[in-house]
């Protein structure tokens, strides 16, 4: 484990947040996590409700408090960040069931890709998110996707291990 993933957990347990919003099935989703972080990157978290306000009553009574607190209420989901042990933490939540959130299926493209691409892989994602481009076009420029890349990463998905392994090994 490296020093940043090391410092994101801290920030994590000092927050208290896996079990402060544990009602809202917390998923960490972050880039940290895959090794495809930037010095940039924060902690990525998404979260369900059943009733949006009980969610945003439970944020802000958590983490009002804490350095850079914002509550982005929106029609269909909320977003929160705060700082906590020189991370941003941010918090996406909504209706929809974690596993089916985007975010969340593409933290699970990326963690199968990381697998089977290795640092080779890691290597190059990270230096095109260093030269601006986000994870999901890195991606899909290294695998020669084209399209709507947060689409083509669900896409991914549905690939099996071996379609995975062979097209990445004939990018890489």
């Amino acid at each position: 484990m490296n020093s940043k993933m090391a410092g994101a957990n801290k920030a994590i347990e000092e927050s208290g947040i896996l079990i402060k919003l544990n009602a809202y099935s917390p998923e960490v989703v972050s880039t940290i996590f895959v090794s495809l972080d930037t010095k940039e990157s924060d902690i990525d978290i998404v979260c369900t409700y059943q009733e949006q306000e009980a969610f945003i009553e439970a944020f802000e009574s958590a983490y009002s408090g804490y350095e850079a607190y914002s509550m982005r209420p929106r029609k269909d989901h909320a977003l929160g960040q705060f700082h906590c042990n020189q991370f941003l933490i941010e918090v996406y939540a909504s209706k929809t069931p974690v596993e089916l959130q985007a975010a969340y299926r593409h933290y699970q493209v990326m963690k199968r890709l990381v697998k089977i691409g290795g640092n080779e892989f890691i290597d190059r994602i990270r230096q095109l998110k260093e030269s601006g481009l986000k994870t999901e076009p890195a991606i899909c420029q290294v695998m020669g996707i084209s399209g709507d890349p947060y689409a083509a990463v669900l896409e991914l998905e549905n690939w099996s291990e071996k379609e995975l392994k062979v097209h990445v090994a004939n990018c890489i």
